[in-house]
């Protein structure tokens, strides 16, 4: 087979991933079947898309053939059961198909969101098995199992659990020993869906009513007017490309080419005089078919950036070859596609009005609060639970664009009571009462608002926060808005918090010098994307601006900010020139002056307004005056050996971030840091500003000394006692190589993290992201969880990288497949069939030269190969990295053994105190005790006894750390003096390297044999280091060895001044 590994078969980028190939070969299979012994020609999908299900995840596979069977029992049981009332005659022909596809969808609906969960769970509990984890336990596509359940109705069960079985084995063999090991044929990459377009229908119920509702028109008509398709699914199935015009062109696109290539194939002389009817015809239309998919993929595959050649591809393995077919039997084209169009174009339109009607009624959750019913308010990490973290949500969600779909302009009758919602919080705010906060609790609520108190503060009035409640898509663009009942101050105005960033965060605490009563910032700032609509200082229709009118009666300062200003120079533009009661204290030592500012907007000239003008650095400057200092700076080691060990204290449960939470935790924590974005805030305070805005989010940035590769190196992390928090933390080091480690899974892929960290310091990496969260929660990097701390941090790194050289390392871990062959898997997104195939750049870093050479010379690129089926990427941070392009992301699957030598065994502890070997220190350095005594160069060869005892206690230690031995661990606690030979074992635990370690020392007079032994749960695949006492590079060696993890044998002799202590 290795001489078939290169045969490159099928086109890249189209059939290489496709299981149309494996559709093509159950379809011959099944037509040689019925040749020869006779059998239906049914199901013509089920073989080759089945036998793909069992090849990439089998647990999928058999739920597809137990809800097969569940779906032929309740259509039987319906039928039976009908026919005996007298109201229906039993099930026959297009009837029995139609109740089929409908028992498969309330099968499917029962078991995706019942059934299987309870028996994922319970297997889970019994087994140990990860079903519900992994989320393997799920049926596939849409028509697979209605088409498996007709085939066993069809032929009864017993003959069709035979038809089905044996086509689908033979399919399987086909594909798992001769197409995927021996071909560019690779399921590694592959979706389990019907198509992308059915895909996106899957996550709704529309898909299916759709289904239904065309297949039973498609009934009906053709028993009314005898339209025939080919069967009720193929307009069934056409009627889901309405919503995708392309599709549905290139579809009616190839079958019109496969009539035309039909006819000029039967025409062939030798061909026309054959019986190429029936199943015959099937297999010669779809192979052409076949055949000119082939041929585009080889003609446009990799050629056309951006180009996805399966878009070209008609919709479904077999609704064009069903088509064309019929069209050639018929002889007729108009005659068969007019009805086919008709029928699927009334289906999805009554379906679809079906839905919308559903939708209507169907019970959703409340989507405003009520005063009777509040609802309990989830402060994620806390962000709004304060003025300042309040104002910098208002920034992170103000709207930009119309992107989304939802409009900047917000309905007129919701503006009006939006003004009235304000008229009714001035007079609250001006009384400070109680009394009417309940009525305004409930307009707020119909506006889509919630208007509730934040913590109260030592020393500070109380304060309220009116924001929207709705974030991201369908977010209408409401102000975010900070009150304070009884406050006789003025009235601040953001109206542009994201152009004129950090405006927002600044209102917060010139709020406080001014006793302010309210903090209003804009919910839309549209200016920054050169659109006018929402600008809240030109245009009327806007929120920010019916505030503004309900509290005409109210002093009203707009906060600006101005690049032209120098720094320290402030402007107040007041009407008259002159500053109003209680705002000379707003910025004190401003220049007070009646000239309109730069871009007044609509507003100025209106009495009681005026505007504060100020430089962006001056109002970052403000903020930081009053923000948490950063956390205690720590070592780089001493950082590294923090994630080595688990914390003493109690991890506590992940939080999930707010959409705006995740946007300050990227671009205001991460970013700053990274090098990149803010450009309001000066370069020198933006770690500064990372931190204030962390400690926000109830997180720290430690800076990091003796950072190697650079001045100083950050770490953001969870606050002191609620380690696990976040969810994840990162690593910074400013212009460090152009190279990111990200760890998604350190929980259940031990030893990921501590080979991370390793690489992190040795290759001078820029960033290290790690996820901290329990294990018993989807790791980061499932697919589909996209909203995490981790991924934010992802999405930082990735934009500071740059975007030619940059590379982003996924580490993760695989284990049990010893046909990999290799300790690092690389998976870079698509099969590396030839070594020129493999990117040059990672090559090198890999290399044994490379800084990540010493991870083992055993790497393998993925191939596509069957044993590899399940290591691939399809993570959010490799969907987002592909999406917007820039630095490319590779997976570096470890393998068991490697990673085990950064993990301890489980029960080492115990073996230690059964043996009495416990640790004289609770954290003690292997590389101190290595070095102790102030070894120097042996000035005489070792004598052959102390050679002998030494080889012994290192066979013994050896023997442990690879067998794990109890009976080892004791021999060498009862080690002893041998004559003049002294023979020592001691243990420590190293806090550094989180792993126990052995002592063990052989010393005869002056000379010394030593060594250390880490207790790993496999051995290091790399050598021990064998080191002489002496040499001008011992220290950085053995630091090397150990960060590796490979036993180190040091050989000297105690000097004369250390003999004589």
């Amino acid at each position: 087979m290795a001489l078939l590994s290169t045969l490159t078969l099928f086109p890249a980028y189209s059939l290489d991933t496709s299981i149309l190939v494996a559709v093509l070969v159950g379809v011959l299979i099944l037509a040689l079947l019925t040749e020869t012994l006779g059998w239906v020609f049914v199901g013509l999908v089920v073989p080759g898309y089945l036998a793909s299900v069992f090849v990439i995840h089998p647990e999928a596979g058999c739920t597809v053939v137990a809800e097969s069977l569940l779906t032929y029992g309740l259509a039987l049981a319906f039928s039976s059961g009908l026919s005996r009332t007298g109201a229906w005659s039993e099930f026959f022909g297009r009837d029995r198909f139609f109740a089929v596809v409908l028992a498969s969808v309330v099968v499917r609906a029962v078991s995706e969101t019942w059934l299987l969960p309870v028996l994922g769970h319970w297997m889970d509990e019994r087994w140990g098995t990860s079903f519900i984890v992994d989320r393997s336990l799920h049926s596939i596509g849409l028509v697979l199992v209605p088409l498996t359940a007709n085939a066993f109705w069809k032929l009864k069960l017993r003959r069709g659990l035979w038809q089905v079985f044996v086509p689908v084995a033979l399919t399987y063999v086909i594909l798992r020993f001769v197409l995927l090991p021996g071909t560019n044929l690779s399921f590694s990459s592959l979706e389990l869906m019907y198509e992308d377009v059915a895909q996106d229908f899957l996550s709704s119920p529309k898909a299916y009513i759709i289904l239904l509702t065309t297949a039973f028109l498609a009934a009906r008509f053709n028993l009314k007017y005898g339209w025939d398709f080919n069967g009720i699914l193929v307009p069934a199935l056409l009627a889901l490309t309405w919503l995708e015009p392309l599709k549905l062109v290139a579809t009616l696109a190839e079958v019109l080419l496969l009539v035309v290539a039909a006819k000029a194939v039967l025409s062939v002389p030798g061909l026309r005089t054959l019986n190429l009817e029936g199943p015959r015809k099937t297999v010669l239309v779809f192979c052409l078919g076949f055949l000119v998919k082939w041929g585009i993929g080889w003609a446009m595959g990799g050629r056309i950036p951006g180009l996805k050649v399966t878009d070209l591809f008609g919709f479904g393995y077999l609704v064009p070859t069903l088509l064309a077919v019929k069209m050639l039997q018929k002889q007729v084209i108009a005659r068969v596609l007019l009805p086919t169009l008709h029928t699927s174009l009334a289906g999805f339109l009554i379906g679809s009005l079906a839905g919308f009607g559903l939708s209507l009624i169907e019970p959703r959750p409340a989507t405003a609060l009520t005063a009777e019913a509040p609802r309990e308010h989830v402060p994620g990490l806390g962000l709004d639970q304060s003025p300042l973290g309040l104002m910098v949500m208002g920034r992170a969600t103000a709207r930009e664009s119309d992107v989304g779909g939802q409009s900047l302009r917000l309905k007129h009758g919701d503006l009006r009571a939006y003004n009235g919602l304000w008229n009714g919080l001035d007079a609250w705010l001006e009384s400070g009462r109680a009394e009417g906060f309940t009525a305004l609790k409930t307009q707020a609520v119909a506006l889509g608002l919630e208007l509730r108190e934040l913590p109260k503060q030592d020393g500070a009035p109380a304060r309220y926060a009116l924001v929207e409640r709705v974030e991201g898509v369908g977010k209408a663009g409401w102000d975010t808005s900070l009150l304070v009942p009884g406050a006789q101050g003025p009235v601040l105005e953001v109206p542009r918090p994201l152009t004129e960033a950090p405006s927002a965060e600044a209102a917060a605490l010139l709020c406080e010098r001014v006793h302010c009563r309210a903090v209003i910032v804009s919910g839309v700032d549209s200016h920054r994307a050169g659109l006018v609509l929402g600008d809240a200082l030109s245009q009327s229709e806007t929120p920010l601006r019916q505030a503004h009118d309900a509290l005409s009666s109210r002093e009203r300062v707009q906060l600006r900010v101005d690049p032209s200003l120098k720094p320290g120079q402030v402007v107040l533009h007041t009407p008259d020139g002159k500053a109003p009661q209680g705002l000379d204290l707003l910025w004190p030592g401003a220049k007070v002056t009646a000239e309109p500012p730069p871009e007044p907007g609509d507003t100025w000239g209106e009495a009681r307004v005026s505007v504060l003008r100020a430089g962006a650095a001056d109002l970052a400057s403000l903020v930081l005056e009053h923000a948490q200092p950063l956390a205690a700076p720590m070592t780089e080691r001493e950082a590294l050996g923090t994630l080595m060990v688990t914390p003493e204290v109690a991890r506590v449960p992940a939080v999930r971030p707010s959409d705006a939470e995740l946007l300050v935790l990227e671009q205001q924590v991460a970013s700053p840091l990274l090098g990149g974005g803010m450009a309001d805030v000066p370069l020198a305070l933006r770690p500064r500003w990372a931190g204030a805005m962390a400690a926000l989010l109830g997180l720290r940035v430690h800076p990091v000394t003796e950072c190697a590769g650079a001045n100083g190196c950050w770490w953001v992390t969870d606050a002191e006692g609620t380690p696990g928090r976040l969810g994840a933390g990162l690593l910074v080091r400013p212009g460090g190589s152009p190279l990111a480690l990200e760890v998604p899974s350190p929980a259940r892929e031990a030893g990921t993290l501590p080979v991370a960290a390793e690489l992190w310091h040795e290759s001078r990496s820029t960033a290290l992201v790690f996820a901290t969260a329990s294990g018993d929660l989807p790791h980061p990097a499932t697919f589909g969880e996209l909203r995490t701390s981790f991924q934010a941090f992802h999405q930082a790194v990735h934009r500071a990288l740059p975007k030619e050289q940059g590379w982003v390392l996924h580490l993760r871990g695989f284990s049990g497949r010893p046909s990999v062959e290799a300790d690092v898997l690389v998976d870079v997104g698509s099969p590396v069939l030839t070594p020129a195939q493999r990117p040059a750049d990672l090559e090198k870093l890999l290399s044994r030269e490379g800084p990540l050479g010493w991870l083992g010379q055993r790497v393998r690129y993925h191939d596509g190969s069957p044993e590899l089926t399940g290591l691939n990427d399809a993570s959010p941070q490799q969907v987002f990295s592909r999406t917007f392009g820039g630095a490319r992301l590779a997976t570096l699957w470890l393998s068991e053994p490697l990673r085990g030598a950064f993990v301890g065994p489980r029960l080492v502890a115990e073996e230690l105190a059964i043996t009495g070997l416990l640790p004289e220190e609770p954290r003690e350095s292997p590389e101190r005790a290595l070095l102790a005594d102030r070894l120097v160069a042996p000035t005489q060869p070792v004598s052959s006894a102390l050679k002998e005892h030494f080889a012994e206690l290192t066979a013994s230690a050896e023997r442990y750390v690879a067998q794990q031995n109890v009976h080892d661990l004791r021999a060498l606690a009862q080690t002893k003096r041998v004559g003049n030979v002294t023979r020592v074992v001691k243990s420590g635990f190293s806090a550094e390297y989180g792993l126990p370690f052995l002592l063990v020392e052989a010393r005869q007079g002056k000379q010394v044999l030593r060594a250390v032994y880490f207790l790993q749960q496999h051995p290091s695949p790399a050598k021990r280091a064998e080191l002489t006492a002496g040499d001008a590079q011992l220290a950085s060696t053995v630091d090397l060895a150990l960060r590796h993890r490979r036993p180190v044998v040091l050989t000297g002799e105690v000097s004369r001044e250390e003999a004589r202590r």
